[in-house]
């Protein structure tokens, strides 16, 4: 299904541009041997609690999305978010947030659409949790924070325009449609789809306006300005909790010592966590891989931590952040009765928009 779908070949051909800009700029073997072999994985058992206390803010920030759908929730959430980011870390571009809404489909009284919807405005309160961590760490007086953002996006086909438009697009496109509907109204909304899509037949528009319908219903949880407050204010817990299992596994890579106080040092690790994430919504494969070990240890350099010493941290936390997760993952969906195959075959069945499926683009 994937290797048919270009999607797929995109966030392959991404991942596997900056994973050869990441081994040409910061990998020598030997070095990065050495530093690996060093380094004190004692922090790594520590550092995964606080992971999975970020994806019970994540849980809980999702709940919180998905009241006006289901109310009360019958099943665990929490559950429900970690067979997702299992997904996202073993499917390509990112259907692990179909089959999550998905899973959620089969255990509450809600449409897989909607559900997705939610997942939208999720990302895009990621985005700005993200983007107010990048300026914390300047305010906190980071050296070097301003040519670490140069730095970073001088590697990028044009520079800091593009790498702030790509970072700021979930938000404004998901923001965009909510101010649409509040303004004008879904019904109006969706008679402005109906036209965009002339040039379909009257039965393939009438299931995409269906889709379309229930879409919305899922971004359009957040109804006010008050509530998007609400999920970023859910959002910052969630990311802090995740920069303190980098910071967890900075100590043991002694990355301490590269920053004149500790407050540098904290600074350093909000401005990884925010490179390294906010590089996700470039085109990869599973798992992001490829961007967000390139921009996270490129960050790193830029504020003065040696090449071996930021791509080894940088690996480490991925490969952290990528297999416990996993293996948690698969453990819940086989305690439950299912398969990662069948839901993607039964994400693919319904009427859920889904990568790799055939449907105008």
């Amino acid at each position: 299904m994937f290797f048919r779908n270009k999607t797929f070949w995109i966030g392959a051909l991404g991942s596997a541009a900056f994973l050869a800009v990441f081994v040409t700029l910061f990998v020598d073997f030997e070095t990065i041997g050495e530093v690996l072999v060093d380094a004190n994985y004692a922090y790594i058992a520590p550092s995964l609690v606080f992971y999975f206390i970020a994806v019970w803010f994540r849980s809980e920030r999702w709940k919180f999305l998905l009241r006006p759908l289901i109310g009360t929730p019958q099943k665990s959430i929490y559950s429900v978010v970690v067979v997702g980011y299992m997904a996202n870390n073993l499917i390509p571009v990112r259907i692990g947030e179909v089959v999550r809404s998905y899973y959620l489909s089969l255990r509450e009284k809600c449409s897989a659409p909607a559900a997705f919807g939610t997942v939208a405005v999720e990302r895009a309160t990621d985005v700005l949790a993200l983007l107010f961590f990048l300026a914390a760490a300047g305010l906190l007086g980071t050296v070097g924070m301003e040519r670490a953002v140069g730095d970073i996006s001088s590697d990028i086909p044009g520079g800091a325009a593009v790498l702030a438009l790509v970072a700021l697009l979930p938000f404004v496109g998901v923001l965009t449609v909510i101010l649409l509907i509040l303004l004008a109204s879904s019904d109006t909304v969706l008679n402005w789809i109906d036209r965009m899509m002339f040039m379909f037949g009257t039965g393939l528009r009438k299931r995409l306006l269906s889709i379309a319908e229930r879409l919305l219903e899922g971004l359009t949880v957040v109804s006010s300005p008050l509530d998007l407050a609400k999920v970023f204010a859910w959002s910052i817990p969630v990311w802090a909790s995740e920069a303190v299992m980098y910071y967890l596994i900075a100590i043991g890579f002694d990355l301490r010592p590269v920053f004149d106080s500790h407050i540098e040092f904290i600074a350093a690790i909000l401005v990884f966590t925010s490179a390294a994430n906010l590089a996700g919504v470039l085109p990869s494969t599973a798992g992001s891989w490829g961007p967000f070990d390139f921009f996270g240890a490129a960050a790193l350099v830029a504020l003065g931590v040696g090449q071996e010493v930021a791509a080894a941290y940088a690996l480490t936390v991925h490969v952290t952040l990528w297999l416990p997760p996993t293996i948690v993952g698969v453990v819940i969906l086989v305690m439950d009765g299912n398969s990662l195959s069948g839901l993607m075959k039964g994400a693919k069945e319904s009427d859920q928009p889904i990568a790799g499926k055939s449907s105008p683009k």
